[in-house]
């Protein structure tokens, strides 16, 4: 009887410790921003000292997941959501910031590009078709930042999923068999990656030969995975999308793609031992600027209820321990350093040149390792920005002999063939058709070939240009061209709403061919050396003849300049500055026949002289932010011109051959006599609100300084726009008034795309 007495006494002693050996995991579901709601709930969990045994999470449920599982802390989490990084990574291309300007700089504003190459349906036949994307956004600098993330942990853990900091399991999608596959081990940022490829977003990716997208479209809450592989005594499930079904009726196309190719997903958790903590997030897939209202919403709803999931849950973890936690895990984490580089997919001479691209800044690769995280993020980007290659997810694997993190990267050479489609849809005779060909392939050097052709009424253009580029850590070009430009003012409306005494009629025709040798200094910086050669043609009418005149001027002209760039936007821009210096030197002939036509011809009715200047050009315009949201942003603007131009026969041929001050979009459109000078100074300011995402008001006001021009020295201009850039290009309206002394010169244009010049001859 004793016996059994201590028996049952020592078995209610141990109830309490029993109770307290409860084990917790966390489930999280998809859906793209709104699943930013995890880190909200995840806090509040932490705060109230709820332990977390395992946790499992499907697409951006796995990424926090993974996170949280991978020893980052709560803050780290938040700081990630809010620095902007992640709606600059489902952007849908690479930033910016690695495109070399050298690249951009002659490269003309398209709306549409289709890429052309092999039909893959048919191999070995030649034939040749349009290569519609694979996907609508570029994964690269997502595919970058979860190596980053997660290729230390992945390292620690031993590729098992089990030994991260806390047991994680990511659910994806087997595109082939259409079912759910759980991950459990290997490569945890690949894992990750594949848990968020949201079809038609992102590109799949391929583990262990099965091609895989987002675990949401076969379950989107894995707490099943959870149940099966560890059995906690409670669940906890953070779900941030509508769990009931929705009507399909009024739905976008998007969502009844989606609602074809998802299966229902199973929220019903076991009764009595699981909390669901739910909302259906107001929120777009990719609505990341809405970060820190998703996490609070994830927080308050936590606490909310908290009361149901203490009543669950009697064991506590303390802050310290949590902690702890952390710090023993991250203490296995190997150092971050990078070791040899393999390049796959690519012939001997393209992996020598990716081998380049990979090592910028260092002499030779050899001396360079290891190279940092950082510098290896960097230069890959900069390679896919600049070097027609795609790329499938990179692998850091890490390599115990050296203690180092060795990169894979399999490559794969884009379609050499690109057609480009663009233009300017105006309510003014500013109507544009453009179409584009560029054929090009790279090997030991890049090479490549172009054909543009533009169509208006009032500018028109036709180029056929090469280029020859050298990859060096600083990449020379070798440029060569024959262009072909008329700009027309003498039949159409240009938008005027009151009577216009500033504009005449002329007809300007550009045919020169240009050679030209050039140097990225930086990614946005440029030197460049340019010979051009050719005739400018120009009819205009003068006082006294009754029929158009005529001037040809044939020339020969050298011009240098140094650019450098970081505006975001190649039209209305609101950020970023652009400098420009440049000098020039013009050698010509000048010619004017006006017998023909005329009763009495006098010889004085037939010129040829010589012509000869120089000139240089400066230019300085800025954009910054003045409020912290971008709310409100200024921008201003300078630029001088000094040349000894000389005069020519006819004031019409002097003027159209001199420098123009065309600081708005709408005067490069119109003939303005007043914005040509030998010499000017012109000074604008232009501030920017922002009305909501991708609208602006802008006013931009511009005033130059040149000598005397019908009794004045100063002349104006100005506009008033609204502005909306779409995805091909911007819409926007605008009120523009030159001369401010007059109510006359007011006028209202309507333009979408991008309007295009093409370079001018005589440079400036």
């Amino acid at each position: 009887m004793k016996r059994f007495t201590s028996i049952i006494i020592s078995i209610l002693l141990l109830l309490p410790s029993v109770a307290l050996a409860q084990s917790v995991g966390v489930v999280m579901s998809g859906g793209g921003a709104k699943g930013l709601y995890h880190i909200g709930v995840l806090r509040a969990l932490e705060e109230n000292g709820i332990p977390i045994d395992y946790i499992a999470g499907t697409s951006m449920g796995s990424i926090i997941g993974g996170m949280y599982a991978a020893g980052y802390t709560i803050e780290e989490m938040e700081e990630v959501a809010l620095s902007g990084d992640l709606d600059r990574w489902v952007s849908g291309g690479i930033d910016d910031k690695y495109r070399y300007y050298y690249i951009q700089r002659d490269r003309i504003s398209n709306m549409i590009t289709l890429p052309v190459g092999p039909d893959s349906r048919d191999v070995g036949s030649g034939r040749r078709r349009i290569i519609l994307p694979g996907s609508m956004m570029s994964s690269a600098e997502i595919d970058l930042a979860l190596n980053s993330f997660f290729a230390q942990a992945s390292t620690a853990a031993g590729g098992d999923f089990d030994n991260l900091m806390i047991p994680f399991r990511c659910m994806a999608t087997d595109m082939t068999e259409h079912r759910a596959v759980e991950l459990s081990s290997g490569d945890l940022a690949l894992a990750i990656r594949a848990s968020m490829a949201l079809p038609v977003a992102f590109p799949p990716v391929e583990i262990d030969s099965v091609l895989m997208c987002d675990g949401g479209c076969y379950d989107n809450f894995p707490w099943r995975s959870l149940e099966d592989n560890f059995h906690p005594d409670i669940l906890i499930g953070a779900c941030c999308v509508d769990i009931k079904p929705k009507s399909l009726k009024h739905s976008s196309v998007v969502e009844q793609v989606m609602s074809l190719i998802t299966k229902p997903t199973d929220f019903d958790m076991p009764e009595g031992r699981s909390v669901l903590v739910q909302r259906a997030v107001e929120a777009s897939v990719l609505d990341f600027k809405s970060a820190s209202e998703i996490m609070a919403a994830g927080y308050n709803d936590a606490l909310a209820a908290m009361p149901e999931i203490k009543a669950l849950v009697s064991r506590r973890m303390t802050a310290e321990e949590y902690d702890q936690r952390r710090r023993e895990f991250i203490a296995r984490y190997p150092r971050a350093l990078m070791g040899d580089i393999t390049v796959l997919g690519l012939n001997e001479n393209q992996t020598r040149i990716a081998h380049n691209m990979m090592y910028i800044g260092h002499k030779k690769a050899k001396d360079t390792l290891p190279l940092t995280g950082d510098e290896i993020s960097d230069n890959y980007l900069t390679m896919l920005a600049n070097v027609p290659v795609k790329s499938d997810f990179p692998i850091f694997k890490f390599n115990a002999d050296t203690e180092r993190f060795d990169v894979t990267l399999p490559l794969s050479v884009k379609p050499n063939f690109d057609i480009s489609i663009g233009g300017n849809i105006s309510s003014t005779a500013f109507n544009q058709a453009y179409i584009g060909l560029e054929y090009g392939w790279w090997s030991r050097v890049g090479q490549s070939f172009n054909l543009d052709i533009l169509l208006g009424p009032v500018y028109t253009m036709a180029r056929i240009k090469g280029r020859t580029t050298l990859i060096h850590d600083a990449p020379i070009y070798f440029d060569y061209s024959y262009n072909f430009n008329i700009h027309n003012t003498l039949k159409g409306n240009f938008g005027n709403l009151t009577q216009v005494d500033n504009a005449e009629q002329m007809r300007m025709m550009e045919n020169f061919v240009s050679l030209s040798v050039g140097s990225a200094l930086r990614r946005k910086a440029v030197a460049n050396l340019s010979i051009n050669g050719g005739r400018n043609s120009y009819s205009y009418e003068m006082e006294g003849y009754p029929k158009r005149q005529y001037t040809h001027f044939s020339y020969i002209a050298g011009g240098i300049s140094l650019e450098r760039t970081s505006l975001n936007k190649p039209l209305f821009p609101t950020s970023g500055s652009h400098l420009i210096t440049e000098g020039i030197y013009v050698y010509g002939r000048d010619e004017r026949d006006s017998r023909a036509g005329i009763i009495n011809p006098e010889p004085e009715d037939r010129f040829s002289r010589i012509r000869q200047w120089w000139g240089v050009k400066a230019q300085w315009e800025q954009y910054f932010d003045i409020t912290p949201s971008g709310l409100f942003s200024w921008g201003y603007a300078v630029e001088g011109v000094y040349t000894n131009h000389p005069s020519f026969d006819s004031r019409e041929a002097t003027l159209l051959s001199s420098p123009q001050y065309a600081p708005l979009l709408h005067s490069r459109m119109i003939y303005m006599p007043e914005f040509r000078a030998d010499r000017y100074l012109g000074v604008g300011l232009m501030p920017t609100i922002r009305i909501i995402n991708n609208l602006y008001a802008r006013v931009s006001v511009y005033a130059m300084l040149r000598d005397k021009f019908a009794g004045d020295h100063l002349h104006y201009m100005s506009d008033l726009s609204i502005i909306y850039h779409t995805p091909i290009g911007p819409v926007s309206l605008a009120l523009t008034k030159y001369d401010f002394s007059t109510p006359k010169n007011l006028y209202l244009t309507f333009n979408f795309g991008y309007a295009i010049f093409g370079r001018k001859g005589l440079f400036f």
